[in-house]
């Protein structure tokens, strides 16, 4: 669901009706989801150990020893020489974004996650990166306000995501990730705060911009934005309400955020391409 980043792009480039540019921006999404799960395996790999202390994690393959580690590396390196093969039949660009990609990810697994900040900071700037590749891949030059919101939003979620394991690691008694040491609730709630309404305000200027409301020929698109700040309050609330953080379990099984991320994309998509 994350790489779903990487297609945002079409749909602000009006260009979701053309076969050429959708296929395109399929590529590049699947060259992130090789890419990121090669990653995955990776960083599975040198988590094993701390892994095995969370009450979920532990069941991951490596960590639980159902999978070999000499097959997980094979499986990753396979994953990462594919990605790579598919972004090549694109453009150099991609390749680059890729390549960014991985060497954030590498400073992540082996120093950045042990970092206050800096570990939510390289999740988010992975998430700009799919972004601006995903513009790449269909040839338009990336839009500031959708990376900048975009690297907002995913810091909401990231802080987010850091509180509900530090609920966790409080309720188990074992601290299953070294920067957890030094965040507390009180800081995480005031930079979700903090993030959550950046995010919010980037979008909603993204669309009263006079440019993108040159380029879709309608001033309609902030109609979009109560579905947004929608979805940024729900977070909130299923997170001081479930104590769970994970955005990908928060996103997928709440029927409040799937629906407010329907109609958030039912609503740009009528306004962008029926002429608001």
């Amino acid at each position: 669901m994350k790489n779903l980043f990487v297609v945002v792009p079409i749909v602000f480039a009006g260009k979701l009706l053309s076969t050429t540019f959708v296929l395109s921006s399929i590529i590049a999404f699947i060259s992130f989801c090789l890419l990121s799960s090669g990653i995955y395996i990776l960083n599975d790999i040198k988590d094993a150990p701390f892994d095995r202390l969370h009450p979920k994690k532990k069941t991951r393959p490596i960590a639980a020893g159902s999978v070999k580690v000499s097959m997980a590396f094979f499986v990753a390196f396979v994953l990462l020489i594919s990605a790579f093969f598919l972004a090549s039949l694109l453009n150099w660009k991609v390749v680059l974004c890729l390549v960014l990609y991985v060497l954030l990810n590498f400073f992540y697994t082996f120093k950045g996650k042990n970092v206050i900040l800096i570990d939510v900071f390289c999740i988010s700037a992975g998430f700009a990166l799919r972004v601006i590749a995903g513009s790449y891949a269909i040839s338009v030059a990336p839009s500031g306000w959708l990376v900048t919101s975009t690297f907002f939003l995913a810091l909401f979620l990231g802080f987010g995501k850091r509180r509900g394991e530090i609920v966790t690691s409080q309720e188990d008694g074992v601290n299953h990730r070294l920067s957890l040491r030094f965040y507390d609730v009180n800081l995480l709630n005031n930079v979700m705060v903090s993030t959550g309404t950046a995010a919010v305000v980037f979008y909603a200027l993204y669309t009263l911009d006079s440019r993108t409301i040159e380029q879709f020929k309608t001033d309609k698109l902030y109609y979009s934005i109560p579905f947004v700040v929608y979805g940024v309050f729900r977070y909130i609330f299923l997170l001081l309400k479930n104590g769970d953080g994970e955005p990908t379990d928060v996103v997928m099984k709440d029927r409040g955020m799937v629906l407010a991320v329907f109609l958030w994309f039912i609503t740009v998509v009528l306004i962008i391409y029926a002429g608001g």
